[in-house]
């Protein structure tokens, strides 16, 4: 399943956040990273495959100190196609 994960980090935290991205050491067990892309200053997202929670819950955490994540299930053009068909 493909998911968006929106984050936000609070301005006491973007120099944490930055130095801890910085070193892109963050575990991805269970999700593929199709892409990142960052607003100027301290908002933006991600959007990846994984196949459980387990997995989206485990990377979110890893970050929970720093930022604020919200995570939204999303549909291919072919999966609304399917649902639009009943």
């Amino acid at each position: 399943m493909l998911f968006r994960l929106d984050y936000a980090i609070s301005v006491e935290n973007i120099k944490s956040a930055n130095e801890r991205f910085a070193t892109m050491d963050e575990k991805r067990d269970g999700l593929t990273v199709i892409g990142r892309w960052h607003e100027a200053g301290n908002k933006g997202f991600m959007v990846c495959e994984a196949e459980d929670v387990v997995a989206l819950g485990k990377f979110s955490h890893q970050w929970s100190d720093l930022c604020d994540i919200d995570i939204v299930p999303l549909m291919t053009d072919e999966e609304v196609g399917q649902v639009l068909a009943g």
